[in-house]
């Protein structure tokens, strides 16, 4: 069974009142003058039930632990209420005490250009070791030919020392071309460079003195067989232009 609440059986005790007074089913209903006092005395009595009644329940609703709460006016929603906790501080930026120091340019201004320097013929890897004083010239010369052609390069010594030993480089146009036989020296290839060096018999080269390279070309010489460049310890010999 379901427990009811004093303010609800107030209110069906108000409701039934009500009743009995419209059907007219009141009490001490005799004579016609009796009747209207009577109903008129309940009709009094019922009224100030009801309003007894009405105060009472309003007083039970204040007193409940909830209440009522005022509702917000049409259209305005109520803000939310204030939170409690701790807003956290924005962190406050720090300066650092470091201050950029400018880079250094990596160029010097203080570095004083130069004239480049005239490129000197140097003595090829290997080469012999000429004395103090010693200087060789090599003269190119040829008496042509169709299949082949003989060539010969004479190397002198302008002194005042003797030379002992040299280095003598012919290039050729074409590697398809041969120096051979070889007399005076002993030859190597090298794709289109011929290297010769001297046998003991040609040395020493005296001051004023001359030995001589003998060499045939073979191959196709009618067209472009001539040599492209020929140099003695690094300096070019004569007779190619």
């Amino acid at each position: 069974m379901t427990r009811r609440s004093p303010s609800v059986v107030l209110l069906d005790a108000m409701l039934g009142f009500a009743t009995r007074v419209q059907t007219a089913n009141l009490p001490g209903s005799g004579g016609g003058e009796r009747r209207g006092r009577a109903a008129i005395a309940w009709l009094v009595g019922g009224t100030l039930v009801a309003v007894g009644g009405t105060a009472l329940l309003i007083g039970a609703v204040l007193r409940a632990p909830d209440g009522l709460t005022d509702l917000p006016p049409g259209g305005v929603v109520a803000a939310p209420a204030p939170s409690t906790s701790a807003t956290p501080a924005p962190p406050v930026a720090t300066r650092s005490s470091a201050s950029a120091t400018p880079s250094r340019p990596a160029g010097s201004t203080s570095a004083t250009s130069r004239p480049p320097e005239k490129a000197v013929p140097s003595v090829p890897s290997g080469g012999p070791s000429v004395p103090a004083g010693a200087h060789l010239s090599a003269a190119f010369s040829t008496p042509g030919g169709l299949l082949g052609y003989r060539a010969e390069v004479e190397v002198t010594s302008a002194g005042p020392a003797t030379a002992n030993g040299w280095q003598l480089t012919v290039t050729m146009p074409r590697s398809t071309l041969q120096l051979s036989p070889v007399s005076g020296a002993t030859v190597k290839q090298n794709g289109t460079v011929w290297t010769f060096t001297p046998t003991d018999d040609t040395r020493r080269v005296p001051a004023g003195s001359t030995v001589t390279v003998v060499f045939d070309v073979l191959g196709a010489t009618l067209l472009d067989a001539k040599p492209a460049a020929c140099a003695i310890n690094g300096e070019a010999c004569s007779g190619l232009t």
